[in-house]
């Protein structure tokens, strides 16, 4: 019973409306699609020519066009996860390289198969079930307005030509319903023809989806230990190096003093101040080592390592790690980093009482979540730090999302894959 349940509610589901309108949108698009099929093969055959062969190449490239119509339709009526199509970029500078990269590009090749048959499959489809819904609607309401036909030899006529005895209206609606639950179904098969094209022809392959989510990610890890270099060498040159001349400069002073003999006390007390700025320049290239890769992370992992974190934030915070064992060392870095970074923010701008760092692994993902009671309105802005902290996940191959209305709580979690 079930079942028969499904197949009789089926003209009356929003699904079924959903992939109505997408199907008769599909006839729309598939006269676009016939349109710029014919304008190909004008193209085509002035190829020959200069102009030709760059009006192909341009055609070629605005193939995406229709393919970020067709994804978004697919998304918005079909529920489908199709990812949205980038624009064609030439793999070569110059306009002749953009020419021929056009013409060689595996992407618009797909997009070009997948107009013809949308514009054979798309006006056929839409044809057909424009025609059997109008039919089963026409039936269905027949009682309302069969009265409103001519008579002819003592009937009403019906508007596909034909007579139906005007005893038997009812049975004709009746027939109608029949026909709508066809109609539905109908256009469900055609709505999941539709689907098998589009994974077919629109989707990506999975192999090069990943090769570009490789290349996106080592980008942003090329960005990612590029903008590290500079902090360091800024680092180095502004504190430590002017440390280490001043440094220099005292002992060449204290030697001076003690090689003439005449100011004892002097280098005495230059020889104590190059003593306490050697001490700070310790301290300082310690912290710049601390920020290449801690020592206490080698030492003592998350484990150890995220508390001692916590504990120097001057926010009271608590830390929570539950790791079933401990993640490769770049994730475990990224994770350290993300934590040190995420409790500085606390510190200077959430004006929170209390924090708390919760870290776990499960199914390959090791979640990174920092909570704090602030004001809120935190945002990952393209020059905000978190912005910085996203790219440093995303260059692991992993995510930050920030969840901070305005007036707090704050919650920021970093998911990075995580294989034991």
């Amino acid at each position: 019973m079930t079942r028969i349940g499904t197949v009789l509610r089926a003209p009356f589901t929003v699904r079924t409306w959903r992939e109505l309108l997408h199907v008769l949108l599909g006839g729309v698009l598939g006269l676009l699609a016939l349109a710029y099929l014919i304008a190909l093969a004008v193209a085509l055959v002035l190829g020959l020519t200069v102009v030709g062969t760059v009006l192909l190449a341009g055609l070629f490239a605005g193939t995406w066009l229709f393919a970020l119509a067709e994804s978004g339709r697919a998304r918005v009526l079909l529920g489908m996860e199709v990812p949205r199509p980038d624009p064609y970029r030439a793999p070569q500078p110059g306009f002749t390289g953009w020419v021929r990269g056009a013409l060689k590009d595996r992407e618009s090749w797909r997009r070009v198969a997948y107009l013809q048959l949308a514009a054979l499959a798309g006006v056929l489809q839409a044809y057909v079930t424009a025609l059997v819904w109008a039919e089963a609607l026409g039936m269905v309401s027949y009682p309302l307005w069969y009265r409103l036909l001519p008579v002819a030899n003592g009937h009403h006529g019906d508007p596909l030509g034909g007579f139906y005895p005007d005893t038997i209206p009812l049975p004709i609606a009746a027939a109608g319903l029949v026909l709508l639950v066809v109609a539905a179904w109908v256009t469900r098969g055609f709505a999941q023809l539709d689907r098998l094209r589009i994974r077919a022809l629109l989707n990506p392959p999975r192999l090069r989806e990943r090769v570009e989510v490789l290349e996106r990610q080592r980008r942003q890890a090329a960005v990612q230990s590029t903008s590290q270099l500079r902090r360091l060498e800024r680092d180095l040159h502004d504190g430590a190096q002017v440390r280490l001349v001043a440094l220099a400069l005292e002992l060449g002073r204290a030697r001076d003093d003690l090689d003439s003999g005449s100011d004892l006390a002097g280098a005495a007390a230059r020889v104590a101040a190059a003593h306490e700025e050697s001490k700070l320049v310790l301290a300082e290239l310690r912290e710049l080592a601390r920020g290449i890769y801690p020592a206490v992370l080698t030492d003592l992992g998350l484990d150890g390592a995220v508390p001692l974190l916590t504990a120097r934030c001057p926010v009271p915070a608590e830390a929570e790690v539950d790791l079933p064992s401990r993640p490769p060392g770049p994730v475990e870095s990224t994770a350290y980093f993300c934590v040190s970074e995420l409790l500085a923010n606390v510190a200077k701008h959430s004006g929170a009482a209390r924090a708390a760092v919760r870290i776990t692994a499960s199914g390959g993902i090791l979640r990174v979540s920092v909570d704090d009671d602030g004001r809120g309105g935190a945002a990952a802005g393209a020059l905000g730090g978190l912005a910085g902290l996203a790219d440093r996940a995303a260059s692991a191959g992993g995510t930050l999302t920030v969840d901070s209305p305005a007036g707090g709580p704050t919650r920021i979690l970093v998911e990075l894959p995580c294989e034991s």
